[in-house]
C-alpha cells in the first residue's frame, strides 16, 4: 500500500493555529509563536528572537557567537572596519555586516550624516563613520577631530572650503597601511558574524534546518 507524501515544510501550525516546528534532534514540539515577530527580533539582537520563543539555550549560544565574533572583528580592526559607503565604489562587506542587526545600523546613520548637509557624523564621532575620500568636504569641527584624533592627519590635510573644510588625503589607504592585515581579518570576522545572523533568522522563523512536521500537532510531546 503506497505511503501518501511527507510534508517536506520544516513547520506547521497546530489545532491552535500556532506554529510549530519539531526537532530533528528529540521530536520535541517548537513553538515559534509569531514566527515574524521572532525573525525581526532575531534580526535586531542576535538570539533575541530564540528567547521570545522560549529557546533560551540556543538564543544565548546566538548571541554569545555572533555578537563576540562582531565585536571581536571591531577590535582588530580598530573599530574601522564597519562602515557604509557608496562611493567611489560600494562598500559590499557592509551588507553581510549588516546581517548582524542593530549593532551594525550606526554605520549607516554615520554615512548619511557625513554625506548629507551635516557634513559630519553624529557628535562629530568617527565611531563607524566611512573614511574620507579625496576631494570631500566635512564641516570644520569634524575636521578638528580628525585632526586631533589621528596621527596620519594633519592640519595640512585639509583645505578652507568656508563653511566647510575640503579633504585631500584618502583615508582608507591609511587605514589599510597602519593595519595591514588586521583590517582584512577584522572585515572578515564582522562579515561571517552578519551571515551567521542570517541562517539565526531563518532558524527563528522556521525552526532548525531539517525539521519536519510530522506530530506537529501532538500535545504530548514536551517543548524544546
Amino acid at each position: 500500500m503506497s505511503q501518501p507524501p511527507r510534508d517536506p515544510s520544516p513547520s506547521r501550525k497546530n489545532a491552535t493555529g500556532t506554529t510549530v516546528a519539531i526537532s530533528p534532534d528529540d521530536g520535541s514540539i517548537i513553538d515559534l509563536r509569531n514566527r515574524w515577530l521572532a525573525a525581526f527580533l532575531a534580526w535586531c539582537v542576535p538570539g533575541a528572537g530564540h528567547f521570545y520563543q522560549g529557546r533560551h539555550h540556543k538564543g544565548g549560544l546566538f548571541m554569545g557567537v555572533i555578537l563576540g565574533m562582531f565585536l571581536a572583528g571591531m577590535w582588530l580592526g580598530a573599530g574601522r572596519v564597519v562602515y557604509a559607503a557608496w562611493r567611489p565604489e560600494p562598500r559590499w562587506a557592509y551588507v553581510c555586516q549588516a546581517g548582524a542587526g542593530l549593532v551594525a545600523m550606526p554605520a549607516l546613520v554615520q554615512s548619511m550624516r557625513l554625506a548629507g548637509a551635516a557634513k559630519q557624523p553624529l557628535l562629530a564621532s568617527p565611531l563607524m563613520a566611512p573614511p574620507l575620500q579625496p576631494g570631500q568636504t566635512v564641516s570644520r569641527a569634524y575636521a578638528e577631530r580628525k585632526v586631533a584624533g589621528d596621527a596620519d592627519i594633519d592640519r595640512d590635510d585639509f583645505l578652507d572650503r568656508p563653511p566647510y573644510r575640503l579633504f585631500r588625503g584618502d583615508e582608507l589607504s591609511l587605514w589599510q597601511r597602519r593595519l595591514g592585515r588586521w583590517f582584512e581579518l577584522g572585515t572578515l570576522y564582522t562579515m561571517l558574524a552578519g551571515m551567521l545572523n542570517v541562517l539565526a533568522v531563518y532558524d527563528a522563523f522556521a525552526g532548525p534546518l531539517g525539521a519536519g512536521s510530522t506530530g506537529a500537532t501532538d500535545p504530548a510531546r514536551k517543548q524544546r
